[in-house]
């Protein structure tokens, strides 16, 4: 009986040191190649937290941080790229601990979007996104650190390779680096007196720059191949009088060298030019301390820079301390330029079409000597249209918007006759309806649609020359539709381009016969 209450008296003692243990945390792991984001819900009460990580999944026995009661995430810095990582955090309380809360996720090396993140922004984009587009690549600058699998830190573009400024700095990965500071909320890069460390420039004048791409590493971190809508929110000032005072949001044609500088038919150095007269090696949404938007691509046969292709100002708006919106609209045939989600200017012209057919190097920088500089940056944001199971037309089934966006022409939307899903596409007699879509370049493809209507439909599809916008045929087909749904077919092959190149294709539907014609779910897919 003694026995029996004894152990009693131990479970009850145990039980009520159990009671007073801190609960888990809830643990939260986001990794990147430099660093991996350990989060957790803060407990009240506690006195402090202990954080443990290890690529093998046995638990350190001493803590690698121990963190005061008010913390609710730390940063693992000088991760192995890709390894993967074991987590505990501890809940501390006095002389105990909770149980650990634990977890693994990769170093990972390349960045991949987050499910639904149209719904996990912070501040609404402007209305200058097409309806129907999604983010497919964006920066909140939300951490506390630069999140180095989307942005290299190393200024370098077109312009210093071709005069060799600071070229082998570049080969040495020796270049400046750039200042910036992050608060959780926004970014804000900057040039002052003592930061960047290394002027660019003999005459002090500094760079601090963040892109998408790094000449000295060829490495790519941004594939907007295929253009899309790309948009900042900026705060932009300085102090002083700073010498070649500059902030600027550009797009820059990528290295190792300038075959994408020189024009087609030159060659300086060795390197021979593969952009045609008249295509854009750089675009500037915003340079200076004004809104002016350049097109630059005026180059001679020497390889000397002579002047832009196009250049506009937007009038009355007030940069200075003032948060502003800017974007631009790439695609296939045309380029748009927006402030405050208001159109200021588009170059739509299709026999002179400015649009770059590959990647290009994304950058945002403050510029300048003496006083300083600085471009305090809420978001930037990537949206393209959405391509879903290897089809890479944008829109195929006309339910992405009401204004039946990116297709042009003349065809309404159907909402009663319909393959699948809310809308079909209906084209009367003599209507038809095209589409410009980037597509990989010397591919053998097939074009299927769904046609339903007693009339005849034409289907083209052309290649399209760039800068002039001409068009070659490749492939064509005529079919008589019935009064159900069927399915036809067009084989073709894109037309070539240098490398890996985008070609611009052209699709066109056209209603030849004496009835309307429905036409729902085109698919373009790899043969």
């Amino acid at each position: 009986m003694k026995q029996v209450l004894l152990y009693a008296l131990m479970l009850t003692a145990v039980e009520m040191q159990a009671q007073d243990l801190p609960a888990p945390v809830r643990l939260e792991l986001k990794g990147t190649r430099s660093w991996i984001k350990v989060s957790w819900n803060n407990q009240a009460g506690k006195t402090g937290y202990n954080v443990y990580w290890s690529t093998s999944r046995q638990k350190p026995a001493v803590p690698a941080a121990t963190l005061p009661a008010n913390s609710s995430q730390y940063y693992i810095q000088d991760v192995t790229p890709g390894a993967r990582y074991n987590v505990w955090v501890e809940a501390v309380n006095g002389s105990q601990h909770s149980k650990a809360a634990t977890g693994n996720v990769a170093a990972a090396s390349q960045w991949t979007i987050e499910p639904n993140a149209d719904k996990q922004l912070d501040i609404a984009s402007s209305a200058a996104v097409p309806e129907g587009m999604k983010v497919f690549w964006h920066d909140e600058f939300n951490d506390l650190l630069l999140d180095r699998n989307k942005w290299h830190t190393q200024y370098y573009s077109n312009i210093d390779f071709l005069k060799k400024e600071n070229l082998t700095e570049m080969r040495n990965d020796t270049l400046p680096e750039a200042a910036y500071t992050l608060n959780g909320n926004t970014i804000t890069i900057f040039t002052n007196d003592s930061l960047p460390a290394k002027a660019w420039y003999p005459n002090g004048r500094k760079i601090s720059s963040i892109q998408t791409y790094d000449w000295g590493k060829n490495e790519n971190l941004l594939d907007n191949s295929r253009g899309g809508y790309f948009e900042v929110r900026v705060k932009r000032s300085f102090t002083g009088k700073p010498q070649g005072l500059n902030t600027a949001y550009w797009f820059d044609s990528p290295g190792p060298d300038l075959k994408y500088y020189l024009q087609e038919g030159t060659t300086l150095e060795g390197t021979t030019g593969v952009r045609p007269k008249g295509q854009v090696f750089e675009i500037d949404v915003f340079e200076n301390l004004d809104a002016q938007f350049v097109l630059h691509g005026h180059v001679d046969n020497h390889g000397e820079f002579v002047h832009n292709l196009a250049t506009h100002i937007a009038e009355g708006i007030e940069h200075k301390d003032k948060w502003v919106t800017h974007g631009i609209l790439w695609t296939p045939t045309s380029i748009k330029h927006y402030i405050n989600g208001k159109l200021i200017k588009e170059y739509t012209d299709k026999h002179q079409i400015y649009s770059p057919n590959h990647f290009m190097n994304v950058f945002l920088g403050s510029y300048g000597g003496g006083g300083s500089v600085s471009m305090e940056v809420d978001y930037i944001r990537g949206y393209q249209w959405p391509l879903e199971d290897g089809n890479e037309l944008p829109n195929p089934g006309f339910e992405a918007n009401n204004n039946l966006l990116p297709w042009e022409g003349n065809g309404t939307l159907a909402t009663t006759t319909r393959h699948s899903g809310g809308h079909a596409l209906l084209l009367q007699p003599g209507q038809e309806i095209a589409q410009y879509v980037y597509l990989n370049n010397d591919q053998p493809y097939k074009l299927e649609y769904w046609q339903q209507g007693n009339s005849q439909l034409l289907a083209t599809v052309e290649n399209m020359k760039l800068v002039t916008g001409d068009l070659q045929q490749a492939a064509t087909n005529t079919t008589s539709g019935k009064g159900a749904f069927s399915k036809e077919q067009l084989l073709f092959r894109s037309g070539k381009e240098f490398g890996n190149n985008m070609k611009t294709v052209k699709i066109t539907f056209r209603n030849t016969g004496n009835s309307p014609v429905v036409i729902d779910d085109i698919t373009i897919r790899k043969k």
